[in-house]
């Protein structure tokens, strides 16, 4: 109980001090995130991910440019995202390639049960790359093969909001399958 105690004690300690480096420098962060990421949404996520890794490794007490070590952890951060950005689409890639497939067909009656086990993760992979509700109407949609009504029905929405979420299931889907 003690050590829960003392460990309590250090996470809390290590938060308040993330907190008072992005209280301090949060609008440098955020310049910078600004200045080298285009997409809104992926700067927030960017900004989120610095402040939790700043509570797993807060800043080292010898730093004495707090600046420095921050736009440098930035930028690590943003070479990570584009390396998994450049491994999904390279994997793909080879899925399009592979199958050569619309998204939603299914693999043949014919297809090896090793065919079909990748096409079901290859499917499972892709719809977790979308926002719940839209996977679980495409999941829905083209796994299932239930009708927009039946998934209005099913998941207590109204059909529009079902063609809506397939709309954007579909086009997200499309634009990580590209072939650039």
């Amino acid at each position: 109980m003690i050590e829960h105690s003392v460990e309590s004690n250090r996470q809390g300690d290590t938060v308040a001090a993330a907190v008072r480096v992005f209280a301090k420098h949060g609008s440098f962060i955020r310049g910078v995130i600004r200045l080298r990421i285009e997409d809104a949404s992926r700067r927030e996520d960017l900004f989120q991910e610095l402040f939790l890794k700043l509570v797993v490794q807060p800043v080292p007490a010898g730093v004495q440019n707090v600046r420095g070590y921050l736009y440098r952890a930035i930028l690590r951060d943003i070479v990570d995202v584009a390396r998994q950005k450049a491994n999904d689409r390279r994997h793909l890639k080879k899925y399009a390639e592979m199958t050569r497939n619309s998204i939603h067909k299914r693999p043949s009656p014919s297809a090896t049960i090793e065919e079909t086990d990748q096409h079901v993760s290859v499917f499972a992979y892709l719809t977790k790359q979308l926002r719940r509700r839209e996977a679980q109407v495409v999941i829905l949609r083209y796994w299932d093969n239930y009708s927009v009504a039946e998934i209005a029905a099913e998941i207590g929405i109204d059909k529009r909001s079902v063609s809506r979420y397939l709309t954007s299931g579909l086009r997200e889907l499309r634009r990580k399958l590209a072939i650039e």
